[in-house]
């Protein structure tokens, strides 16, 4: 199973001793846990990566994006507007590693299995918001970064031109500067293998995606709202309470994600930043925006560690997740010997 926490080899001391830690000691935080030993869909997770894409069509795809790109950043001057190229590396993420990620995981933060190891480490840094999505091939849209300079009346005209007039989509998203780019340059013939594999297995994977994910947007079919799995969140929150750690996230699922959360948003003095939606990642600071090392930080990632602990949380999570598993796997037999049968012969 995923690295069940225990205080074996650790402190059973409060909290409140974490004393302080250079960052350079911690380690980088990881916001699953890998299942070990491997889940029963495990066996498929590399087949789901399907054959590999020609080279002459990732090309052709590359160029085809810099063109609609380029094709709009004219367009938007015309406008008067100023608009920058901007593509993100989608080859570093792709679906398929998402996919075998989360067959191999649990959307649960990893933490050591050694409580002193956790007073020392937390949940671990995090690179800084940028550091992280150059890391990804992502980086911040510099457009809407440009939009935001600008007045409301402007930053209406802005996005009708780019995109439409929002309050008639359809009879204006042709004639918008993203639009007519799209009508120059249109889809590629779709004949590359890895294409046809897509679109063959598409129902597969995104039934494979709903049932493992206990993130915010689990589905009632898969693990995040199995009635085991909210028991044994309600539990671990409920302990998390008494511990003086509440949370004011609506996500439908509960569990460890929302303490990472809070660490996250926990800056050196305690304090806690508020809750941010639809805020540009540059609008909020560092120290609300990333993990540091910081004593607060390690003090949130006790108290997630002492209620995993005392809920047998991973053990028992672990123990749906086989189970969903073992029965998915019975009911979908079929589907899944033809994908692991194309991903070798395509």
């Amino acid at each position: 199973m995923s690295s069940a926490v225990s205080v074996d080899g650790g402190s059973s001391s409060p909290a409140a001793e974490v004393t302080t830690i250079m960052a350079d000691d911690i380690p980088q935080a990881q916001q699953s846990t890998v299942m070990t030993p491997p889940p029963p869909l495990a066996r498929y997770a590399a087949y789901f990566d399907g054959p590999g894409e020609d080279s002459a069509y990732q090309a052709a795809r590359t160029q085809r994006e810099g063109n609609i790109q380029n094709a709009v950043a004219a367009c938007m001057t015309a406008h008067g507007f100023r608009y920058e190229p901007f593509v993100n590396d989608s080859s570093l993420t792709t679906d398929d590693t998402v996919v075998s990620t989360m067959i191999l995981s649990q959307s649960v933060p990893l933490l050591s299995d050694r409580r002193d190891v956790v007073a020392h480490d937390g949940y671990g840094i995090m690179a800084t918001p940028d550091e992280q999505e150059r890391a990804e091939g992502m980086r911040e849209d510099p457009n809407v970064v440009y939009q935001a300079t600008l007045s409301p009346t402007e930053a209406d005209a802005y996005s009708r031109a780019l995109y439409g007039d929002y309050n008639d989509p359809a009879g204006t998203a042709a004639s918008s500067c993203m639009g007519k780019a799209i009508a120059q340059f249109p889809e590629l013939n779709e004949s590359s293998r890895k294409l046809a594999f897509e679109n063959e297995f598409s129902g597969i994977k995104r039934a494979v995606i709903d049932l493992v994910r206990t993130d915010a947007l689990a589905t009632t079919e898969g693990m995040g709202l199995n009635p085991a799995v909210v028991d044994l969140n309600a539990g671990w929150e409920s302990c998390m309470n008494t511990k003086g750690y509440t949370f004011e996230e609506k996500d439908p699922v509960r569990g460890p994600m929302l303490a990472l959360d809070r660490a996250v948003r926990t800056k050196p003095d305690g304090t806690v930043g508020p809750l941010r939606y639809g805020v540009l990642t540059s609008d909020i600071p560092v120290e609300e925006d990333s993990l540091l090392g910081t004593e607060p930080e390690r003090l949130v990632a006790l108290a997630d560690f002492d209620c995993r602990v005392e809920s047998d949380y991973m053990t028992r999570l672990d123990a749906v997740r086989v189970s969903l598993d073992e029965a998915f796997i019975l009911g979908h037999q079929a589907d899944l010997d033809r994908l692991t049968e194309a991903a070798q012969s395509w």
